[in-house]
């Protein structure tokens, strides 16, 4: 359907009804169904097998495990060269970290109620909307007088923000919109109650965009998160005020939804470390959904180290690696022990790492800390897609790329360049299976509350309704069909390296992007990167490693196979330390 036709039939319609045509409310619908129906031409344009059934989650993912390995070695990479030049800064950091906490706590340098005390004025200070929905100091105070344990637990005394998309005990989710019902939850949800279960101490409830539908956390209803990194430019969505919280110093560390991107997109345009797990490895029971298959929870925090902390805190299944990571990570934070001897090489190089990052760290010598990053990385094959695989990228975000290549080369991980399906298959599918189930949770709010919803909201759930039984199901198995080549590429390589985000965090209101001529729609810009791995349900985290000469953050992304984070942890903390040399 033509713009031309729509806007004649909007204003048939609309002298029937006797009311003024808006032309630019048809242009906006006539450009988002010009685009769905682009998306369904592309969904019967890409060929799958007549015997790929459709995947419903959570079977779609091949059971985790070591992956096989093929006898061949890709050829080595030669791109992305030098780069552009560009002069770029070191990565951003944050003001306190969940490592930090800990070290903090244990010295007697502070206490837990102090901790809090500092973290109210922080949450307070940055004024309603813009990261906190809601402040509850009543329950931090409450959370931070109870009794120590004997053991000290693995988050004590961390405080932490949570998504307005958690369900909290006594408290009204809003899920950052007007249409939940007024009813305060009869119990945290199971993310949520398990950090608290390891001492941390929730402090407040963080602004989003609208119903997590959406990648700039601009709401109409809270108002927008601004990016504490460059005021008046977006701090990315849908988990934009868990960023913005962490990055802005109110607490170290912050809960997120990522359904296309949601956790990594606003940690890479804040300037944090954002890590969405394998698909159902953290539980989504209290969780408000927007894609029931696609949806992840994830935390977000200053370092690595504190991510790999949050993650064991509320994964569903640990093994006993897992486990012994975190508590070692925990254990030398506090200063009782170096990292555990239990750990394998790599692991206990990479809790060195993280623990040698503290403002009183270690110590440890040049030459120590390089043997840690070799040891840390052992036995890693890094993969960075082909060129025309990731599309254009601004200048200081292709720079960042090429100089995390060379760090990683400098330590004997030199990225090779590895095939991956094609762009457009996993954004079709993800187009489709995103819509049709967001329309459905949403499908009787959207009659008896339309005129409730944010309008870009209200579009969104709209086009899912032009959706047939049969699109859905196409992209069902197109995701099967997706995952199954994926688990191809984990005989090749045992880490993915992509940019996070291809372009600079934009400005507030800013719609689209023109990167080296291309004009672009910001929100299929900043998902182009993390949307594949919701699709697939591959864990994924995203970085900071760079600033640009403006003042922003430059993050990339690790992503591996199902159930293996503490590959991307590991990895992640040597490569922080890295860029940090």
């Amino acid at each position: 359907m033509s713009r031309e036709v729509l806007r004649e039939l909007v204003s048939a319609l609309s002298r029937l009804r006797r009311e003024p045509v808006d032309f630019g409310r048809v242009d906006q619908w006539a450009g988002r169904l010009e685009q769905h129906l682009a998306e369904l031409e592309l969904l019967s344009a890409i060929p799958v097998s007549d015997r790929t059934e459709p995947a419903f989650a959570p079977s779609l993912m091949p059971a985790a495990g070591p992956a096989a390995r093929t006898a061949g070695r890709p050829v080595p990479m030669a791109h992305p060269a030098e780069g552009p030049d560009v002069d770029l800064g070191p990565p951003p950091r944050v003001a306190t970290s969940v490592l930090a906490v800990l070290r903090e706590l244990a010295s007697g340098r502070t206490t837990v109620e102090e901790v809090v005390q500092q973290a109210l004025q922080v949450a307070y200070g940055l004024g309603p909307g813009h990261a906190f929905i809601e402040v509850l100091e009543e329950r931090a105070r409450r959370e931070a007088a109870r009794p120590a344990p004997g053991e000290p637990a693995l988050l004590w005394g961390v405080p932490v923000a949570v998504k307005d998309l958690l369900a909290l005990e006594g408290h009204v989710m809003t899920g950052g919109s007007r249409v939940l019902p007024p009813e305060p939850a009869a119990r945290d949800a199971e993310a949520v109650r398990r950090l608290v279960a390891e001492g941390a101490i929730v402090m407040g409830t963080t602004n989003l965009h609208e119903l997590a539908y959406g990648i700039t956390s601009e709401n109409p209803h809270f108002g927008p998160v601004d990016n504490p990194r460059r005021p008046g430019h977006v701090a990315g969505g849908s988990s934009g005020g868990s960023a913005a919280a962490v990055a802005a110093g109110a607490v170290p560390a912050a809960l997120g939804t990522d359904t296309g991107g949601s956790v990594r997109i606003p940690a890479a345009a804040c300037g944090v470390a954002g890590l969405k797990p394998t698909y159902g490895r953290i539980s989504r029971e209290g969780v408000f959904p927007l894609s029931w298959s696609l949806d992840h929870v994830g935390p977000l925090a200053g370092t690595a180290g504190d991510v790999a902390l949050l993650f064991a805190a509320m994964a569903d299944v640990l093994s006993t690696e897992e486990r012994d990571f975190a508590r070692a990570l925990a254990t030398a934070s506090r200063g009782a022990a170096p990292p555990g001897a239990s750990l394998s090489g790599p692991l206990r190089a990479a809790a060195e790492l993280a623990v040698d990052r503290l403002p009183d760290g270690t110590g440890a010598s040049a030459s120590q800390r390089e043997r840690w990053q070799r040891q840390a990385l052992d036995g890693l094959r890094i993969g960075v897609p082909p060129d025309e695989w990731m599309g254009p990228l601004q200048a200081p975000v292709r720079r960042a790329l090429a100089v995390v290549c060379q760090r990683l080369a400098a330590v004997g991980a030199a990225p090779v360049v590895v095939e991956l399906p094609a762009p457009g298959a996993f954004r079709v599918a993800q187009f489709i299976i995103l819509h049709a189930e967001a329309t459905s949770v949403h499908r009787e709010r959207l009659r008896a509350q339309w005129d409730r919803f944010g309008e870009d909201v209200r579009l969104r759930l709209k086009i899912g309704e032009f959706l047939t039984a049969v699109d859905y199901l196409q992209g069902q198995r197109m995701r099967r069909w997706l995952c199954d080549s994926m688990a191809d590429v984990w005989t090749t390589v045992d880490l993915l390296l992509v940019p996070a985000l291809p372009v600079l965090p934009p400005p507030l209101g800013t719609r689209v992007v023109t990167v080296d001529g291309e004009v672009e729609p910001i929100h299929r810009a900043m998902t182009r990167f993390t949307g594949p791995f919701n699709l697939t349900g591959l864990p994924a985290m995203a970085l900071p490693v760079a600033t640009s000469p403006e003042g922003l953050p430059i993050a990339v992304q690790l992503v591996t196979r199902w159930g293996q984070e503490l590959d991307l942890l590991r990895a992640a903390i040597a490569l922080e330390s890295l860029l940090a040399s």
